[in-house]
């Protein structure tokens, strides 16, 4: 026979209910805020660090392109300039691309020494033998197109070093989501069992009282 819960075991059932919901709220809240930070986190490993590694290689490219044409421009080639300046306007949108993804710290101050290097390089290019001296003007492409060529390294070397942190970042927001997966379970469990509880309200019940006051 079903058996008459007291007010004071109604209270603790409904406290009881109010603290598991309580916590699947706060499960809910914390599993949206994993998913957004995993999206956050994902997005900018696309747009901030795949996307910019690729600037990189093709500005690498340019140089070397322009590198070559260097080495085999004469005084009668009347195309060089043209065929340079198609690499500089190339050059250019890479570095608006590039600066209008998140830089770290550390990534703005070795860009700032990567154009740096590119000013100088810019400079060499357009400076005369009769300026300089051939002998000059050559060292100063050269060194200006080993002081840029370090500074793209440094700057690959710190986006694979962001993508690395990012990856271990969503790994351990994945890992967290598992948890509370288990725990949202344990949670609609636990709120089950005080369902029966209280709907079948057995002999023994879950929140046992002298039978005398369950009487009065």
């Amino acid at each position: 026979m079903k058996q008459i819960i007291s007010i004071k075991e109604k209270r603790i059932a409904a406290l009881l209910l109010f603290v598991v919901l309580a916590v699947i709220s706060l499960n809910q809240f914390v599993n949206k805020k994993d998913y957004n930070d995993l999206y956050t986190n994902m997005s900018s490993l696309y747009k901030d660090r795949l996307m910019p590694a690729g600037y990189l290689f093709s500005i690498n490219d340019h140089l070397y392109q322009k590198k070559i044409l260097h080495l085999q421009e004469s005084d009668t080639d009347v195309h060089l300039a043209a065929q340079l300046q198609v690499h500089d306007a190339a050059i250019a949108k890479l570095i608006k691309a590039y600066e209008a993804t998140y830089l770290t710290n550390a990534e703005k101050k070795e860009w700032q020494q990567l154009l740096k290097s590119l000013a100088a390089y810019s400079h060499a290019e357009t400076s005369t033998a009769n300026e300089t001296g051939q002998h000059n003007r050559s060292q100063m492409l050269e060194a200006s197109f080993q002081q840029a060529q370090h500074s793209l390294n440094e700057l690959n070397l710190l986006q694979a070093a962001e993508g690395s942190t990012l990856q271990t970042k969503s790994t351990a927001i994945m890992n967290g989501t598992v948890v509370h997966a288990y725990l949202q379970i344990a949670m609609i469990v636990v709120l089950a069992i005080i369902a029966i509880v209280l709907v079948t309200a057995t002999e023994h019940p879950f929140f046992p009282t002298n039978r005398q006051q369950l009487l009065n």
